[in-house]
């Protein structure tokens, strides 16, 4: 029996490290339901699921960049935690986009994410670091502000990751 145990011990020891990986706290881009598209004030768009990406697409902007925007909400978020968002993006045409961290509530405040992206035809891949600030519990969200121009948008893949320390 004590052999069997040793093995077992043995043979269990080096996977443990290879499940070391982060957890993506944010859904499949390639559902539907993982996402929420946001239209609003004259801000209007499509949203579809191609393959195993999200394709958004601005079909009227309004001069105000957030009238059409997708999310990824009821994130649980701690306070003062690190994290890391890794997106793979490309556009139907050359574009700018924000990828952007808030709470998911009035009075919608960023909580350590805001970043600019220029996007191409080609797909590329984006990473960033932040710590959470001004979270709200289970009510925080993460994604893309896309009114600022009309035209596609996919999301190829997107994680999000807590740093432990």
């Amino acid at each position: 029996m004590k052999r069997l145990l040793t093995f077992a011990v043995i043979a269990l020891v080096p996977s443990i490290g290879i499940c070391d990986d982060a957890k993506n706290l944010l859904k499949p881009v390639n559902k539907t339901d993982s996402w929420r598209f946001e239209k609003t004030q004259g801000g209007e768009g499509e949203f579809k699921v191609v393959d195993d990406a999200a394709v958004f697409k601005v079909t009227k902007t309004t001069g105000t960049n957030w009238h059409v925007q997708a999310f990824q909400v009821d994130l649980d978020l701690k306070e003062g935690a690190d994290y890391t968002v890794k997106v793979k993006l490309r556009a139907g045409e050359s574009r700018s986009v924000t990828l952007v961290a808030m709470i998911d509530k009035d009075d919608w405040h960023e909580i350590g994410l805001h970043e600019d992206l220029n996007l191409t035809k080609n797909n590329q891949t984006f990473e960033f670091s932040f710590r959470a600030r001004g979270v709200a519990e289970k009510k925080n969200r993460i994604g893309l502000v896309l009114g600022d121009e009309k035209g596609e948008v996919t999301v190829q893949e997107m994680s999000l990751t807590e740093k432990k320390p």
